[in-house]
């Protein structure tokens, strides 16, 4: 993908952006951003590359970014979706999600999104808690398990990803207290908040790679533990999470709807909805759509008991997606999700296109 594969992807976009990235490329050396310093700085730029560099909201990444675009913009990005060829429907209607096979995904293409090899797992960040939000989740810090140099970059040898700890942030890695090694490690840091002074960062690293997932309970239930842990949901429209605008509102469900959606949630199978060519249209009646196109969404953060957030984007027609996986969601179908949808912002508009 290049500069002007990425307009098509994220909308309208200055050329000059791309222009001015491709000089810049070629003077300038890697950049390591954190996750809450671009926060406040960063909305000015259109919105396509800035997914995970919030802790809440943000806009859509609808394809990898090229490398191009994360020097004008510098801030960690997803590793490139796989082909369906390797998501393997696995018996049961299971989908196994491969491994990031990570030389091949970002030498000489792309920066990386932060990473840590653990047990010979790649686990990718996930979460940002800063200042009260990160005193409040401290007791969930739990054993130290070690320490990553940051040496890995996109010149990196194969061999260099198959040491634990082998990483492209340096920091301290701990066990998270009540979720499983395997799922979940995190750092934690210091660093300079808006007025220069230090303030406590912890960082979640979630493994979503080389796993099946059969239902969502697989995620929702078995990883992140989400039945009867919820404290609190707000919820935001999609322009506003789009824009970074704000504007949280209180879910306004009774339990007994939270309930029943996450029993659907829990049942529904996973599906893949990444077509590299746009070859065939997502939604029908609308040419080269994929899922990430319609307006028709709604985005839930749920503040956990732990202290901890999850955040849910509902997609008109059953789908709903944990952020960090992507292009994975849960097809739920029916009654329960509308009942959530609806209460939740979500829009049915008619007659939208995809922007070319």
């Amino acid at each position: 993908m290049n500069g002007y594969d990425l307009i098509d992807a994220v909308g309208a976009i200055d050329e000059k952006y791309v222009a001015e990235a491709s000089a810049e490329k070629k003077s300038t050396g890697r950049r390591w951003v954190r996750w809450g310093a671009l926060a406040a700085c960063l909305c000015i730029i259109v919105g396509g590359v800035y997914l995970a560099t919030r802790p809440r909201g943000g806009a859509d990444i609808p394809a990898p970014m090229p490398a191009e675009a994360a020097e004008v913009k510098p801030a960690p990005v997803v590793p490139a979706p796989v082909s369906k060829d390797d998501v393997t429907e696995q018996g049961g209607g299971g989908l196994y999600i491969p491994a990031i096979d990570l030389p091949e995904n970002t030498e000489g293409e792309m920066d990386m999104i932060g990473l840590i090899v653990y047990r010979g797992g790649i686990y990718t960040q996930s979460g940002f808690y800063s200042g009260d939000e990160a005193l409040a989740i401290e007791p969930l810090v739990g054993e130290y398990l070690g320490t990553c140099d940051g040496t890995i970059d996109e010149w990196s040898a194969r061999e260099e990803y198959e040491r634990d700890f082998a990483g492209n942030i340096p920091g301290d890695f701990y066990a998270v207290e009540g979720y499983d090694i395997g799922f979940r490690i995190c750092m934690v840091h210091e660093w300079p908040d808006e007025t220069g002074s230090p303030t406590t960062v912890i960082e979640f690293f979630d493994r979503l790679n080389d796993i099946t997932l059969t239902t969502g309970g697989d995620l929702f239930e078995n990883r992140l533990h989400l039945r009867g842990r919820v404290e609190d949901i707000v919820w935001q429209s999609h322009d506003d999470w789009n824009w970074n605008r704000g504007n949280f509102r209180d879910a306004g469900f009774d339990p007994g709807t939270w309930d029943a959606f996450i029993d659907t949630l829990d049942e529904g199978g996973f599906v893949y909805t990444w077509d590299p060519d746009r070859s065939s249209a997502f939604y029908e009646g609308v040419p080269n759509s994929r899922i990430y196109d319609t307006p028709n969404q709604a985005h839930l953060t749920l503040s956990m008991e732990d202290g901890t957030r999850v955040e849910l984007r509902l997609i008109e027609g059953g789908y709903v997606g944990y952020g960090p996986l992507n292009w994975y969601f849960v097809k739920m179908p029916g009654d329960a999700f509308d009942a959530v949808y609806d209460a939740c912002g979500g829009t049915h508009e008619t007659g939208w296109a995809v922007a070319r």
